[in-house]
């Protein structure tokens, strides 16, 4: 068997790994690798191959790479994938960043776009001052002129009234799109949530009238860059979703830079993050055998 299964008393070990061979794509935070393991159909497990870190994602057809080995190189990259291909098949890649795609080869795999992770300067968005940013602040004001609400930290207890408004989420919203990957690691996450020290995973709620109606979790991955990981609202309140996003945005400001993830090739979830203005965006790319 390869690997052990990855859980939270894994999370510091790899945020220094990655934190020193530089990853800045969005599936490098440890929680979401945490809760992307959904047992007994996907786990993700974490071995040491030719020096490097590896992560692996076993089902039962197979084992595929989740993320090439860390550090990286064309050498050290083949020598992984036969020692996966030794267990039944070639394995897939599941997420590659731009400086890693490299290594692949490229007659035994074809690498396709998988995203494009917007990037964001949280201190622009928290002062959202000039014209790019008079739809956010009139969607704002309209919610806080609508409702009596309180934006706080989230603590463990609150995290059942957090999977009561995800099960809500997911009847009324998630569900048009079944293809969509997040509601299962964020259950997953909010489950782990009181297994997370603070300097890893933070987390934030809006209450309205007393009850939970939105919820995100962020954390660091660098000094000077964080990672926005979860943010659900209530689909039923108007405007919830751009006020939450601005006040997270406000508690991350003091970094220069956010990973904010893709938008899944959805025209809506695109339009919403064009309107917080990204000043980049990171390919990122999965690798299928040929």
């Amino acid at each position: 068997m390869i690997g052990h299964p990855v859980d939270p008393t894994h999370g510091e070990y790899l945020r220094d790994v990655f934190l020193r061979a530089n990853k800045r794509a969005w599936c490098y935070f440890p929680p979401f690798l945490c809760a992307f393991s959904l047992a007994p159909n996907r786990i993700v497990c974490v071995d040491e191959i030719a020096g490097s870190t590896c992560l692996f994602v076993r089902r039962p057809e197979g084992v595929d790479l989740l993320l090439p080995p860390v550090p990286c190189d064309a050498d050290t990259l083949k020598r992984v994938i036969d020692k996966l291909t030794s267990h039944r098949r070639l394995p897939r890649i599941l997420w590659l960043d731009a400086c890693d795609a490299k290594y692949v080869d490229t007659e035994q795999f074809v690498l396709r776009d998988k995203d494009a992770e917007y990037v964001y300067d949280p201190a622009q968005i928290a002062s959202a001052r000039g014209r790019r940013f008079r739809d956010v602040r009139k969607r704002v004001r309209r919610f806080e002129g609508a409702h009596e609400f309180h934006f706080r930290v989230l603590t463990a207890w609150d995290v059942p009234d957090c999977f009561a408004l995800l099960k809500y989420w997911r009847r009324r919203q998630g569900r048009r799109h079944p293809f969509l990957l997040d509601w299962g690691y964020t259950r997953a996450a909010l489950d782990q949530f009181h297994f997370w020290s603070e300097d890893v995973l933070w987390g934030w709620c809006v209450e309205v009238a007393g009850r939970i109606e939105a919820f995100a979790l962020a954390g660091d991955m660098q000094p000077n860059l964080a990672h926005f990981f979860v943010a659900k609202t209530n689909p039923d309140l108007p405007d919830l979703s751009y006020f939450l996003r601005w006040r997270v945005y406000g508690e991350l400001s003091a970094y220069r830079r956010v990973n904010d993830a893709g938008d899944l090739g959805l025209s809506g979830l695109r339009q919403f993050k064009q309107k917080f203005r990204p000043v980049d965006q990171w390919r990122v790319f999965s690798a299928e055998p040929l």
